[in-house]
């Protein structure tokens, strides 16, 4: 009698629910999380090429006024000045500290070129901190992102 009931115990199937459910919900909620951090590093990857953008062409306004008439040949060269560029480049991470999508964020010209046409190259570095990495172990508290954009003004 004592292995019938063994035997039906074993196969009884009404506990399974129960050991099942708390792996499902562990691996719900990894996926979750997973999800989560992942849009916080391509929103803040979205927001970096934005910003990265803004300097590049608030760069090419930044023209050098005296250099461009000056000029008294047939070619017109639109020079950028390179410290007016750069003040605007400060203006505008600084506008961006307020933001706490992007953390240590930090842009530098590549090149500054006059043309025909004129060329401003920009690249921006910034880290996002995701918001469920920490919790797991071995995952990492920042993600590095960087950014570069390419600013061309063509004259007509």
């Amino acid at each position: 009698m004592a292995a019938r009931a063994l035997r039906r115990f074993h196969l009884d199937e009404v506990g399974n629910t129960l050991v099942l459910f708390p792996a499902a919900v562990l691996i719900v909620l990894g996926l979750g999380a997973l999800a989560l951090d992942s849009a916080t590093v391509f929103l803040g990857q979205r927001r970096l090429v934005d910003v990265a953008a803004a300097v590049a062409n608030d760069a090419l306004a930044a023209v050098d006024a005296d250099a461009f008439f000056a000029q008294d040949t047939d070619e017109v060269r639109v020079a950028v000045d390179p410290a007016q560029a750069q003040q605007r480049l400060l203006a505008l991470v600084a506008a961006q500290a307020p933001d706490r999508s992007l953390e240590d964020l930090d842009c530098a010209f590549e090149a500054l070129a006059a043309g025909p046409p004129t060329r401003v190259e920009v690249r921006c570095t910034a880290t996002v901190r995701p918001i469920l990495s920490p919790v797991w172990p071995g995952a990492p508290q920042v993600r590095p992102i960087e950014a570069r954009e390419v600013a061309v003004g063509i004259q007509q």
